[in-house]
């Protein structure tokens, strides 16, 4: 549902985004903000990571023991797989969400199709990443312990779980646009 408001410098009537519409722009902000700042960076470092001793890689250092590829040098089969989902990630998806963002924005009817495509695609390689992970049985960990679990899935999960969402809602949207 929007609401409108008229303004009071002239009379042109303004749309305010429906709720759902903001926690969209929310995810893409997010999502983008850390593929520009920290896969963007591993990308560019990636050969270093472990004589690098700044902010973000400090931060990245975090995620080393739940995956070796993201530290060390080398082109490894599981570092080939990183290396290309964050290419796409970090260097196609945040200007495929910023004409998503200009899309929602002016209610533009491509919004939809393209807020899918983005999301299935995303979704999809985060959805291989645990499914890899899974059947090498963990791999790329340091140590199989709980901690290490937990933290795995939970860095991981908000691209699974905003990407559905993201998915649904322009599904949602899609199918209830046919049926008019």
């Amino acid at each position: 549902m929007t609401t409108e408001f008229t303004s009071r410098s002239d009379s042109r009537t303004v749309a305010i985004l429906p709720v759902r519409d903001w926690v969209d722009v929310g995810l893409i902000v997010f999502f983008t903000t850390v593929a520009l700042t920290i896969e963007l960076y591993w990308l560019l470092h990636h050969q270093e990571m472990e004589s690098r001793n700044d902010l973000i890689a400090r931060l990245i250092s975090l995620y080393w023991p739940l995956d070796r590829s993201w530290r060390i040098p080398g082109y490894s089969l599981e570092k080939a797989l990183n290396l290309s989902l964050e290419g796409v990630n970090a260097l196609v998806t945040p200007v495929l969400s910023a004409i998503l963002l200009f899309a929602i924005f002016k209610r533009r009817r491509y919004r939809y199709p393209l807020q899918l495509f983005i999301a299935a695609y995303t979704f999809y390689g985060t959805f291989l990443y645990f499914s890899i992970a899974h059947i090498s049985g963990y791999a790329v960990f340091e140590q199989k312990t709980i901690p290490n679990f937990i933290l795995f899935y939970s860095a991981n999960m908000p691209w699974l779980a905003g990407y559905a969402w993201l998915a649904w809602d322009a599904y949602r949207a899609l199918v209830r646009g046919t049926r008019a």
